[in-house]
């Protein structure tokens, strides 16, 4: 596989793990909220 490709392959990659990442500390920060007795209906 040439250096490129490889590269590319790279920072695709990256660019989901850190979306990810930036999914799962969203849900994080919103995630007390859903504990809220009111919320459960």
């Amino acid at each position: 596989m040439p250096a490129d490709a490889l590269l590319m392959a790279i920072v695709v990659v990256a660019i989901f793990v850190a979306f990810a990442a930036a999914l799962a500390w969203a849900d994080r920060q919103t995630s007390p909220g859903r504990l809220d007795p009111d919320s459960k209906r």
